[in-house]
């Protein structure tokens, strides 16, 4: 991205610009402020301590005798070397009378305030001037070079602009500095952001190393991301297994009720061969209705805090009779209590699935063991066989709505549970895990 780009309002709208811009103002401001009173104070001081000495001259003249002004008015001029300063007499007209200054400059008035004059032939430098009326009516100027005070003034003043023009440059380009990378990064974020408007649901948002509130949101987004992909997956596969699998037992019980319509004879066992296909595409049917009321979020107002080693408890005690019947040793290893905010009925139902599901597949002869491992505030509930097992290729995909494997086509089922389950773990924030027993499935739950 080019700068001429940036500067057309893109980098005004970064926060970073401008927080760093309002800081700047305010650090420029304080600056400003204190050379402002630093040059007030200054100047102000500097005038009074001219002023004080041009009255205390001035006092020194008018104590003189009348006659005696003038004389030591020449006096001081002569021992004014560097011709510093102005002594001037003046009578009551205005006309001169004694000293290097010959004409009254306009706006002094005896009496009035100190004034500085501009320079003139007889004194070639800006003077402070103060005039004094004397007894006699005579008008008594004094006056001090303030050339030093004037380039004192011109210094600070300069200090004053400089420094407050230097931070304002200063801060907008820090401010730019800090806001390219961020606007840089944001620009990714919106490229990023629109292929996956356009459709590219494999596109992720761009993180960097430094972990802060935009690799936050870009996180976030991800993880909305793989929700959403995993989803849409979900769907298509949904759509395309329902076409493929419901078509089996709805080709059946419409050939049967064919049958059974062309027939002048019901035989009763095909009209319930119909009504158990029937009944098959309703079963998976309300698994998907499960599922979906499950991935619905306002399910979580049923939680509360429960027992998990009790609901385990129950599970096992009411497939304890089919592993029975099965020829399958279902064990219980249960450490210590373990308390989680749940749904009872949604967990039940899930680890009911996970049982059901391994004593079906571990075949006579096999174990099945629930246990429950951790600590009470990191709980792992682990359902494990030591049946067939899942290959690792597959592992993600068993979690998949209809999936089934090849050598499971034979095993009666929807293909639903374990997805069913995913649902409920989701819902509960619960992460699961398949893992190989050896032989065997491993599911591990960590419920923290």
């Amino acid at each position: 991205m080019r700068l001429s780009q940036v500067w057309r309002g893109e980098l005004w709208r970064v926060s970073t610009f401008r927080l760093t811009m309002l800081y700047g103002v305010l650090v420029a401001l304080g600056m400003l402020a204190l050379l402002g009173m630093i040059y007030l104070q200054s100047v102000v001081y500097l005038t009074q301590r001219v002023d004080s000495i041009l009255n205390t001259e001035a006092d020194a003249l008018a104590r003189s005798a009348p006659a005696q002004v003038g004389q030591r008015i020449d006096e001081a001029l002569s021992l004014d070397g560097t011709q510093s300063n102005v002594f001037a007499l003046f009578d009551a007209r205005g006309r001169w009378l004694a000293g290097n200054l010959h004409t009254v400059p306009a706006g002094l008035r005896p009496g009035g305030k100190p004034m500085e004059a501009a320079p003139t032939v007889e004194f070639p430098v800006y003077a402070r001037l103060l005039a004094r009326r004397l007894r006699t009516g005579q008008v008594l100027v004094v006056g001090r070079d303030v050339n030093q005070l004037r380039e004192m003034r011109t210094i600070i003043a300069s200090a004053l602009i400089w420094s407050g023009g230097l931070t304002i440059v200063v801060v907008i380009g820090l401010a730019t500095l800090l806001s390219l990378s961020p606007l840089l990064r944001l620009q990714k974020l919106k490229a990023a952001s629109e292929e996956i408007a356009a459709g590219d649901l494999k596109r992720r948002m761009p993180t960097s190393p430094f972990n802060d509130e935009l690799d936050m949101f870009a996180v976030t987004v991800n993880a909305m991301m793989d929700e959403v992909e995993r989803l849409l997956t979900e769907v298509r596969g949904v759509s395309e297994t329902i076409a493929h699998d419901l078509r089996t037992p709805l080709t059946r019980a419409r050939s049967l009720l064919h049958r059974l319509q062309q027939g002048d004879v019901h035989d009763p066992r095909e009209l319930g061969h119909a009504i158990d296909q029937i009944d098959v595409v309703l079963e998976r049917f309300r698994a998907l209705l499960r599922i979906s009321e499950l991935e619905n979020r306002h399910r979580r107002a049923g939680f509360t805090a429960i027992d998990l080693a009790q609901v385990c408890h129950q599970v096992v005690e009411l497939y304890q009779p089919l592993a029975e019947e099965e020829g399958v040793t279902l064990i219980l290893d249960v450490a210590a209590p373990a308390t989680v905010e749940a749904d009872p009925k949604l967990l039940f139902e899930a680890i009911s699935n996970l049982v059901d599901n391994a004593i079906k597949f571990t075949g006579r002869g096999g174990t099945v063991g629930v246990r429950l491992r951790g600590s009470s505030q990191h709980p792992v509930l682990v359902v494990e066989d030591n049946g067939p097992g899942v290959a690792e290729s597959e592992r993600t995909l068993v979690l998949q709505r209809f999936y089934r494997s090849e050598h499971d086509r034979l095993t009666p089922g929807s293909g639903l549970g374990l997805s069913i389950v995913a649902a409920i773990l989701r819902l509960h924030r619960f992460r699961m895990a398949l893992q190989d027993a050896g032989p065997g499935l491993k599911v591990v739950i960590d419920c923290s």
